[in-house]
């Protein structure tokens, strides 16, 4: 399979569906599906490609993908960390706070 049209059509997934997903307006979760469909025509090319290509070139490729998510995988929990770190005091102090329903009764 060919790595930039993996990644490019799993970038295109991962737009589409939080696009569609953060909006609630159709016209945003029809460019979502557009921007989705085109993600899943990535992947079909990726596969179509790939079945022309010789076995240590699709090896050297799976490797590459797999780099690919390793790096998102990893830099996502790193991102959430420092912000959950960030962040955590305030939420905490958030919890302890009376509620404005509270104060009315």
């Amino acid at each position: 399979m060919c790595p930039i049209c993996w990644i490019s059509g799993f970038i295109a997934i991962l737009f589409g569906g939080s696009f569609a997903a953060t909006i609630n307006h159709p016209i945003s979760w029809a460019i979502g599906l557009l921007v989705m469909a085109y993600g899943a025509y990535k992947f079909y090319d990726s596969y179509k490609r790939g079945k022309h290509m010789g076995e240590d070139t699709k090896s050297r490729n799976r490797k590459l993908i797999y780099r690919f998510v390793q790096g998102l995988v990893i830099g996502s929990l790193v991102t959430a960390t420092i912000f959950y770190n960030l962040g955590a005091d305030e939420h905490k102090d958030d919890h302890h706070k009376e509620s404005l329903f509270e104060k009315f009764e």
